[in-house]
């Protein structure tokens, strides 16, 4: 097994490799975009700067990214960040808002009533990520002693960065939302109104975000081009896919995972997840692993998967068939 086990690639070297690249939608929009090798596993961001107001939607689950993201937004920023919106509980999209809110302390995190109403257990989830790293961290400095005596030296600098990391990190804290969404809501960046509305899809408290009049919509993982159906609502999910593919004022569609995409995309998608709710459907008694091969080639060759898009689709594809055996 390599010493570098998987946290502390997260914890160490991913953070020198992992750094989203800016892309400006409108004049107010920038959309953060997850570089191509983390597009499935790690989120894109997305910030809106009205006259008065900035928002952030989503943040990054590598909180080292988050402390540079937040170092970028204060030389950036010409006004105060006043909101924090998380697009459903995720821990990529979620707990890195935590270091947000300790460097934007004024910033109102907004998230699904749903994801308010069980936030204790976001908060917990942010002390086992945290305690996930420490154990890495420990099992590495154990591991230590086997590496080649050159390269000893170099891991115990990446420990040590590692334990610093994770001693400021212990002072964070996942403050409780100071907006829990239950019906679409709108707000006002300053001459720059944004309606945020919740769903339940991808997962039971999913949030939207419709920008630039209606023209924009930052859609979470509701709309990424292979989506996660692991915590899904089959049927809802699909409708609400649909409903936003009938949207003749929208244009540009930002996905929690993946490049921007247009309405005509999301076919795509929604294919995907009306194929596995087809297959559950028609063969309820058929195990998982052996409704995997069964599905269409011809849906799977759509995605012209790279080797990273290949282990993806093949995990994404289990959960979603084990999911939608569940909600039967």
């Amino acid at each position: 097994m390599r010493f570098c086990a998987f946290l502390i690639c997260l914890f160490v070297s991913y953070s020198a490799q992992a750094s989203v690249s800016w892309h400006s939608i409108t004049p107010e929009i920038q959309f953060l975009q997850q570089q191509n090798k983390l597009r499935f596993y790690d989120s894109n961001q997305v910030l809106i700067e009205g006259k008065e107001c900035a928002l952030m939607f989503d943040a990054s689950g590598n909180f080292a990214e988050v402390e540079k993201l937040a170092v970028q937004l204060k030389k950036r920023l010409k006004t105060p960040l006043c909101y924090l919106v998380a697009s459903h509980y995720h821990d990529d999209h979620l707990l890195g808002l935590a270091v947000l809110q300790a460097e934007f302390p004024e910033a109102k995190l907004i998230v699904h009533q749903q994801v308010a109403t069980e936030f204790v257990a976001m908060q917990q989830a942010l002390t086992d990520k945290l305690d996930g790293y420490e154990k890495s961290i420990e099992l590495s400095y154990q591991r230590l002693a086997n590496q080649p005596e050159d390269q000893q030296a170099i891991w115990r600098d990446k420990l040590e960065l590692a334990k610093k990391r994770l001693f400021r990190w212990r002072e964070l804290s996942l403050k409780p939302p100071a907006i829990s969404i239950p019906e679409p809501t709108q707000l006002d960046l300053g001459n720059y109104p944004i309606v945020i509305t919740p769903y339940q899809a991808h997962t039971k408290g999913d949030l939207t975000l419709s920008a630039d009049q209606g023209r924009v919509l930052l859609g979470g993982d509701i709309v990424d081009s292979l989506p996660y159906p692991g915590h899904g609502t089959f049927t809802r999910w699909i409708a609400t896919l649909q409903g936003i593919q009938k949207n003749t004022t929208l244009t540009t569609i930002l996905p929690g995972h993946g490049k921007p995409m247009t309405p005509a995309e999301l076919a795509l998608p929604l294919r995907f997840l009306k194929t596995i709710q087809e297959m559950t459907n028609s063969s309820p008694d058929k195990p998982v692993n052996e409704l995997i091969p069964l599905f269409p080639a011809e849906v799977k060759q759509q995605y012209q998967l790279d080797e990273v898009g290949e282990r993806a689709f093949s995990m994404f594809l289990e959960a979603g068939l084990k999911q939608s055996k569940l909600s039967k």
